[in-house]
């Protein structure tokens, strides 16, 4: 049975030639190449350079603390990513060195797929986890850059996510983001195409690798209900939804409690309420804060709900960037309070920013460009990162 597609209808197929609407799919997918390779190449080099600043210890991207690895109480916290580690080099018997079990295995897929990798080999791990969130991120800048030249846009802007501050800590840190946005583009390239099975089960599995999936099921089911397909709608966000809550289940069987009473699960219901919470003590950080994650959120937010109401109608970049700024919104403080987090977290906006400017207003995602490239200064500029 054919699915009618509102996502190409209203944006690829302009015109009766059909030839148009593939030569645009060849050059999107030339696109999508070129930007995955290039940034295969330059994540690729960064990490060569981080191993090499580390003696070529695969751990050091980890960020290893004593508290946790030796259970002293007062020894080194270390960094989110050691948590993935120990997910994945012992599985359930990790409980004793993680902060928060049900938090962390609630983030359980790139643990589950880094230790798959290695067959099970504890000195495997370390470079697994490595070579996924480098595949991850490449293959996730190909999907966006696919995505923005099959809508329209410039693949090139996709280049802003190969080196936007958030993603580049997610694959130096073993962190959870560049499997979950690499699963979340894929679902949304797939939409784009009306294989909706596909995209369900691309969001189930983007949402087990970090809850920011659901901001991506969002999205898509925003704009599919608002475009014909409410049953559809219900079934994108529904599925990731309850395939999430089923594992919540899980855990609470197993461990005997939910992933609802850390800081990180309390989103405000104020906008950028979250942001304000430290300005007196961090006001640099605040400053960057602000421009890159909390202004830009603001202003994308605006503009797609005020496009969404002339137009009336939802486009797909619009509802996606509803779903990511909207997020970023009501993000909890204990993320802005962290500026590596904040930036990991707003990796949703970033996305859905560009999608929505690449589509609506193609001319503009240059803005956008000088807006976060710098982000890339912060860095290349961060010792710690490299030595």
């Amino acid at each position: 049975m054919t699915i009618k597609n509102p996502t190409i209808d209203s944006t690829i197929s302009k015109t009766s030639d059909s030839t148009l609407d593939i030569n645009r799919v060849v050059r999107a997918r030339r696109g999508a190449l070129w930007i995955g390779l290039v940034t295969l190449i330059g994540i690729g080099l960064l990490c060569g350079v981080a191993l090499a600043g580390s003696d070529f210890n695969p751990l050091a991207f980890a960020k290893i603390g004593t508290r946790f690895a030796e259970l002293d109480p007062e020894g080194t916290r270390g960094y989110d990513g050691q948590f993935a580690y120990y997910i994945a080099r012992d599985g359930y018997e990790a409980v004793p060195h993680i902060d928060g079990a049900t938090l962390r295995y609630q983030r359980i897929l790139y643990p589950v797929v880094s230790r798959a990798l290695a067959f099970g080999n504890p000195e495997l791990v370390p470079w697994t986890l490595i070579a996924v969130n480098i595949l991850a991120h490449s293959a996730g800048a190909a999907l966006l850059a696919y995505l923005l030249a099959l809508h329209g846009g410039a693949a090139w802007g996709a280049l802003v996510y190969s080196v936007w501050i958030g993603a580049l800590f997610g694959v130096r840190l073993d962190l959870n983001e560049p499997l979950c946005v690499a699963l979340g583009l894929g679902a949304i390239a797939t939409y784009a195409h009306g294989r909706y099975r596909i995209t369900i089960l691309l969001l189930i599995l983007s949402t087990l690798a970090k809850e920011l999936g659901l901001i991506f099921a969002a999205g898509l089911a925003l704009h599919a209900f608002f475009n014909g397909q409410r049953r559809w709608g219900i079934l994108i966000f529904g599925g990731p939804l309850l395939a999430f809550l089923a594992w919540w289940g899980f855990m609470r069987l197993w461990l005997g409690r939910l992933p609802i009473g850390y800081p990180a699960a309390h989103i405000h219901l104020i906008p950028l309420q979250g942001m304000f919470a430290e300005l007196e003590e961090t006001a640099l950080e605040f400053v960057f804060l602000a421009i890159w994650l909390g202004l830009p959120a603001l202003v994308i937010f605006l503009l797609a709900a005020r496009r969404m109401w002339r137009q009336r109608r939802v486009e797909l970049g619009a509802a996606l960037a509803l779903a990511g700024a909207g997020f970023v919104l009501v993000m909890p403080d204990v993320s802005w309070q962290d500026p590596v987090a904040a930036y990991r977290v707003g990796i949703s906006l970033v996305v859905g920013g560009l999608l929505f400017v690449g589509q609506c207003y193609p001319r503009r995602i240059g803005w956008l460009a000088a807006l976060w490239l710098p982000t890339l200064l912060v860095v290349l500029m961060t010792p710690s990162l490299w030595l």
